[in-house]
């Protein structure tokens, strides 16, 4: 009768020898795996799957792009249209979206009657952000639209909306310069990217 010691001694020996044995096999199989490679002379390439961006994204992304090479351009209410010397928030987005094919109204309130209504947990970048504005507070419907500026993604509005500022990018929460006035005076979003809207 084999001993409760030994048998453990033996099983543990084996485990051993089948752990080392494993180990060179599996040594064994990998360099053999290099060595017909070498031999036969192939070369293992890989492919790499080159995934194109949506083309809604392309305008979003030209048209971010475009607006940041305006920061800091003065803001004028009333700012003339179609033009890029001084923006008030509406022309900023009316000329940059114009500027890749895209016609929008000539007020906050027209263009917030443009495009698709997008819920809040889905607002992506180049979305129309729609702002009221503390100073009036008993407005109601599209009369409470009083701001409009465009969504960049991960929380930043790209839009103008005060002399002395001009064109900047705020963040929607928590904002260096407005705390959290974004987020408490925000309406709605729109999109007016056609491609976005499918």
């Amino acid at each position: 009768m084999v001993s409760s010691v030994k048998l453990s001694s033996i099983l543990t020996k084996s485990v051993l020898i089948c752990s080392i044995g494993l180990s060179f096999t599996c040594g064994t199989a990998y360099a053999t795996g290099i060595n017909k490679e070498k031999q036969n002379g192939t070369t293992n390439h890989s492919s790499t799957i080159t995934v194109s961006k949506p083309k809604w994204e392309d305008t979003a992304d030209h048209i971010i792009s475009l607006g940041k090479t305006y920061m800091g351009t003065p803001y004028v209410y009333g700012a003339e249209r179609f033009q890029d010397k001084t923006f008030d928030c509406s022309s900023y987005v009316q000329y940059l979206y114009g500027k890749s094919g895209i016609s929008l109204g000539w007020h906050a309130r027209e263009q917030a009657k443009q495009g698709t209504w997008i819920p809040f947990d889905q607002i992506q970048k180049g979305d129309l952000l729609f702002f009221a504005d503390e100073k009036f507070p008993n407005e109601t419907g599209l009369n409470k639209v009083r701001h409009v500026g465009i969504y960049m993604g991960d929380g930043k509005i790209l839009h103008t909306y005060e002399e002395g500022i001009g064109v900047i990018i705020s963040d929607f929460q928590n904002d260096k310069l407005e705390d959290d006035y974004w987020y408490n005076y925000f309406l709605f979003a729109k999109r007016v990217i056609p491609e976005a809207t499918k």
